[in-house]
């Protein structure tokens, strides 16, 4: 048996929770909604409130089809846009602002203000983001100022930005009814520049960090006031040691583990659990008591250069983030949450130097094209635990079982595991995953002693964490009367139904489920759909795992509770919504979104889908092709099997070259199908997609598909051939030598090759109650 890990949570002491230096930034809307701030967490409607706050580049993707992507981060669990406002891509030409198509910021912060969805924006005037010149246009470097200073001639540039910008938000501020809760000045500011694309004449000339700190940003934050942008609280990323103002700023940290800027990257410290609001992971200006620990750039994936192409998997993204919750933060946000493509300016591209021209798909959960990612699925599933949860964990406090953070990323055999507790309540995190190492599985067996007794996980014996896994354990929690003392699957959401409290809950591959509860608390168990044992103050309740099972359990109180144990496989496919009067929860085997009351489904290349709702609508079901559907019971729900004639788009692909492919495409697709997407796998260093002669966007070889979303170009395929071009890989030596000139000869193998091409057709349909229309 492996070693017991234990912890005494009696001698340990509660965080002090109290207004800190946040505390007078809230504020409500005509609505009467309101966000707060204590120094520990954030509040919505003077209750406790841990946001996911997504980044999406408005200007990075077609307006067309904003209003879709937003609903698909709804869907996908984002409380809270972020964006950028890039200066360069508005402001290209000195004194000539374009705010037009893809470029509108308003249009952006009124379908924002149209879906409820409160925003974030980031300003600059420097942003970075992987832009040229970090945002600044090239024509302001033909002057004789100091960027990213209080030098007056830069100050009235900035001016000039910020009033601009102030004419598309009008209105748009949350204490007037609009989305905006919150402005981004600057980026990084005293911590780094970007690379001086402008300048030209060879790599690695960076734009200055600034100069001025605190005093810096007061200007700003001075001009941008006077301008009319007066949110309700500033924000200041806050890593590296760069520069934070005491008073109205809400620091913001980042956490990246995959990165093309550390050659050879070791494996990271991302991983390791720390007390982050007593003990910062590294050094800041500002006292991080009196503030909450929030994360604004945790990586939702990685922009591939072409010098470092890392590939960030799914479970680094869920593991980061279980393990800055179990530390301590609450506000996590994900750069990117939505990648795009950079437009094409007037004069040339503007991507950053070793990037790809055009796109940006950042490998995030929505990526370029709106692409589903697998993180997509961990993220949400995570959400939906805040979004029920969140209120219970962010008052608790973080406690860390004696060496944990000293323990070194490359250690596979410590237990990493910590403890968020509020008077004798909590949640067990433990972590199996580490970027650059490989992982086993860990039999482990935790026995905490805490103010309302002890608990064990599991009950007897010892459990097992799988490879690559975060899991979140519950203890001591009261769920509306059904006192858990302690579970070993893990909390997902909740939904009141027919007057019940129905939990779902969901079991880890490889970790058995058990709910371990307390008898005083019930005064009945249905147990039709498990096993439970009988000891002298509690049952230990072993479910059967899946949506059609549950167990039944009547509080002493009188109230109906009822546990759902879904698999794994379940959880990652589960939502959500508001539909039709009701909360419902919605499991489908492809990706869903709520508008205009009804369930708009998408099916990447299977043309069916089986949508499983609960509770179960009254009436029957039909689809906006005039279908009635038909259900089968299962368990509480009712599962739809929504069948698509099937499709195969027509295309011919002829190879003029071994690295080259032409795509031609005939015929119109059905009402049905949605979009087409190109999934291409090919050998080489780079590739590039050509229709009508300009660039559609590229891609950084890193040993995954490219994925090319059609449907924005879907009226010009006809007429068109699409292009696909690889610049083939070398596999040799370069050898250089001076002859009148500098020449270079290569000896080896070049490689460029296509190894499959293919459309896949995504198919869609609308599904809502008959009795609606």
């Amino acid at each position: 048996m492996s070693e017991v890990s234990r912890l005494n949570l009696t001698e340990t002491a509660q965080v002090e929770i109290h207004t800190g230096k946040m505390g007078a930034q809230g504020g409500s809307n005509p609505k009467g909604e309101s966000f707060g701030f204590t120094n520990y967490y954030m509040t919505r409607n003077e209750e406790p409130f841990i946001p996911v706050v997504g980044e999406f580049h408005f200007s990075r993707f077609s307006h067309l089809q904003w209003e879709e992507e937003l609903l698909k981060m709804k869907a996908g669990g984002v409380h809270i846009v972020a964006t950028y406002v890039f200066w360069n891509f508005h402001e290209e030409e000195e004194g000539v602002f374009d705010w037009s198509g893809s470029r509108n910021l308003r249009h952006f912060i009124d379908l924002c203000a149209k879906l409820d969805y409160p925003l974030i924006l980031r300003i600059g005037p420097f942003c970075h983001g992987e832009v040229r010149n970090g945002g600044i246009p090239d024509w302001v470097f033909a002057k004789p100022i100091e960027i990213r200073s209080n030098d007056p001639e830069y100050l009235k540039l900035a001016r000039k930005l910020y009033r601009e910008i102030a004419l598309q938000m009008k209105g748009s501020l949350y204490q007037d009814g609009g989305p905006v809760i919150a402005v981004q000045l600057e980026n990084e500011f005293m911590h780094c520049g970007a690379p001086n694309d402008a300048w030209g004449y060879k790599a690695g000339k960076f734009l200055t960090s600034g100069t001025g700190g605190n005093a810096h940003l007061a200007e700003l934050r001075r001009i941008a006031e006077e301008a009319g942008i007066q949110p309700m609280f500033f924000t200041a990323t806050a890593w590296g040691g760069a520069a934070v103002p005491e008073e109205g700023f809400l620091p913001m940290l980042a956490g990246y583990a995959y990165t093309p800027w550390i050659p050879n990257q070791p494996p990271s410290r991302e991983f390791i659990y720390q007390d982050l609001h007593a003990v910062p992971a590294e050094p800041v200006n500002y006292d991080t008591r009196e503030y909450p620990v929030a994360y604004c750039e945790m990586a939702g994936g990685m922009q591939v250069s072409y010098n470092a192409r890392p590939f960030v998997p799914a479970d680094s993204v869920e593991a980061m983030t279980l393990v800055k919750l179990a530390s301590g933060s609450n506000l996590v946000g994900y750069y990117m949450y939505h990648g795009g493509s950079n437009p094409v300016g007037k004069k040339g591209y503007l991507n950053e130097q070793f990037l790809p021209k055009v796109s940006y798909d950042y490998q995030s959960p929505l990526g370029e094209f709106g692409r589903i990612g697998e993180s997509y699925d961990r993220i949400r599933s995570l959400s939906l635990f805040l979004e029920s949860f969140g209120s219970i964990l962010a008052p608790m406090t973080t406690i860390l079982p004696d060496g944990q953070s000293n323990i070194e990323a490359t250690d596979t055999e410590a237990l990493r595991w910590c403890v968020r507790h509020n008077d004798g309540a909590g949640f067990v995190f433990l972590n199996n995953f580490q970027d650059h190492v490989a992982m086993s599985e860990r039999p482990f067996r935790i026995e905490l002693e805490t103010s309302c007794g002890p608990v064990s996980f599991p009950k007897e014996g010892e459990a097992v964490l799988p490879a690559n896994t975060g899991v979140v354990l519950p203890f001591h929690l009261d769920l509306h009367g059904v006192s858990l003392i302690s579970a070993t699957a893990q909390l997902l959401t909740e939904v009141r139904a027919d007057g019940e409290h129905v939990i779902f809950f969901y079991a880890h591959h490889g970790l058995t489920p058990e709910y371990v509860v307390a008898k005083s608390s019930l005064s009945a168990i249905d147990t039709h759909d498990g096993q439970v044992s009988e000891n002298e103050d509690h049952y230990v309740i072993r479910p059967v795992v899946g949506k059609n099972k549950s167990i039944s359990l009547r509080t002493a109180d009188g109230n109906q509770v009822r546990f759902v144990t879904l698999s794994r496989q379940e959880a990652l496919q589960i939502y959500r919504f508001d539909l039709w009067g009701q909360p419902t929860v919605v499991i489908s085997d492809g990706p869903v979104i709520a508008h205009h009351n009804q369930l708009v489904c998408s099916s990447p290349g299977s043309s069916s889908i089986a949508v499983s709702l609960f509770p179960a609508p009254k009436s029957e079901m039909r689809t906006n092709t005039g279908q009635t559907v038909p259900f089968q019971a299962e368990g509480l729900f009712h599962t739809y099997t929504l069948e698509f004639s099937a499709y195969v788009p027509q295309i011919t692909i002829t190879n003029p070259t071994e690295k080259s492919a032409l795509l031609q495409f005939a015929g119109d697709w059905p009402s049905h199908v949605e979009d087409v997407w190109l999934e291409i796998d090919y050998d080489g260093d780079v590739a590039e997609a050509f229709l009508n002669g300009k660039l559609l966007t590229d891609h950084i070889h890193y040993g995954k598909t490219w994925s090319i979303g059609l449907k924005d170009v879907y009226n010009q395929l006809e007429q068109s051939t699409l292009h696909l071009s690889i610049t083939p890989l070398r596999k040799g030596t370069v050898h250089t030598f001076i002859n009148q000139a500098q020449v270079e000869r290569f000896e080896g193998v070049e490689i460029a090759v296509f190894h499959r091409i293919e459309a896949i057709p995504h198919y869609r349909v609308s599904l809502f109650p008959a009795a609606q229309r």
